[in-house]
């Protein structure tokens, strides 16, 4: 006999019990956060926050949030776009949470691979390939994780010698770095990052969403823009991105005429040394392609190590032919 499953879709949530099981799930990072959904519903015109619910009498017990946007008579499921994580997260200390997050993904998969879905994607950190249902096609890929110290110079100690000596050349070519301010300076990141996008054979984001990064999470203490200066022009920048601790560098930008300053290199130091004085426990690098050989040494050089991502989606036919 089949079990009836217990999972709810709801659209949207409610923000309050949301924010709630966000807060109380170890597994949850700044992408499962309300503010992080609402951006989406500003940024795409016709979005809608979409989350799979377990409740209980203390409320959200368990949850996969999901920006779900029409496209002619499809859709596509995110969880969470440009895949950002999504997947699963659980309240501490609930019963039995292999069967929740089983249902939850079973539900999650029912949306993702219906007939009027054109396209679904999942990314899971942490995540388990086993337990994602066929149909969603899961595969593992990774990310670079750096645990952090309270000292920075003992986290130092631990950078590949190459990474040390080429702070210290970055420090000798008069570099500056600070956080960027108003407008004008998001406007900088912005210009940096079309050309770092496009360099990488990417299509860059639109400048409405930096600018909605800048005016709704920035505030919040979600996240940060920097900008590293030689002189007075701005020639590398990140995008930082934090919660309950972990900060992540969701877009390193640089021009490639500054490299042999060593740009890069003084931005991840001088943040690693702000991080480890503010108590952050952990710093995320980002996912990196199998095949990228020179990045993945770049990140190991600090001393990161690899953790798992499980991704998951699927397109349809339609989509497929529609993208050639």
């Amino acid at each position: 006999m089949k079990v009836q499953s217990r999972v709810q879709v709801l659209a949207p949530p409610d923000r309050a019990a949301w924010d709630a099981l966000v807060a109380s799930a170890l597994e949850a990072t700044v992408f499962h956060t309300s503010a992080w959904a609402e951006l989406w519903l500003q940024e795409w015109r016709g979005a809608r926050w979409v989350a799979f619910v377990i409740q209980d009498d203390a409320g959200y017990a368990a949850g996969i949030p999901a920006i779900v946007r029409n496209r002619g008579i499809g859709r596509t499921v995110f969880s969470m776009p440009y895949g950002t994580y999504g997947g699963p997260i659980l309240r501490q200390g609930l019963s039995d949470p292999v069967s929740a997050r089983a249902e939850l993904l079973e539900a999650f998969a029912r949306r993702a691979g219906s007939r009027w879905t054109l396209r679904s994607e999942m990314t899971w950190y942490q995540g388990s390939v086993p337990e994602i249902p066929e149909a969603l096609r899961p595969s593992e890929s990774f990310t670079h994780v750096l645990p952090l110290s309270l000292d920075f110079e003992a986290l130092a100690r631990g950078f590949h010698p190459s990474a040390r000596r080429l702070v210290r050349q970055a420090e000798e070519s008069g570099l500056t770095i600070r956080a960027a301010s108003g407008e004008e300076d998001v406007r900088a990141f912005y210009d940096l990052a079309l050309r770092t996008v496009r360099r990488r054979g990417g299509n860059p984001k639109p400048y409405s969403l930096y600018g909605r990064i800048h005016r709704e999470l920035v505030p919040k203490g979600l996240a940060r823009y920097h900008l590293v200066h030689h002189g007075d022009r701005p020639i590398a920048g990140s995008l930082h991105l934090f919660h309950e601790g972990v900060a992540m560098n969701w877009l390193p930008v640089s021009l490639e005429s500054s490299w042999h300053l060593r740009p890069n290199n003084f931005l991840i130091a001088r943040t690693l040394e702000t991080l480890c004085g503010a108590g952050y426990v952990e710093y995320n690098f980002g996912a990196s392609p199998h095949d990228a050989a020179g990045l993945i040494r770049f990140k190991e050089s600090w001393g990161a190590v690899p953790r798992p991502l499980a991704v998951a989606g699927r397109r349809s036919s339609v989509h497929r032919k529609l993208r050639g």
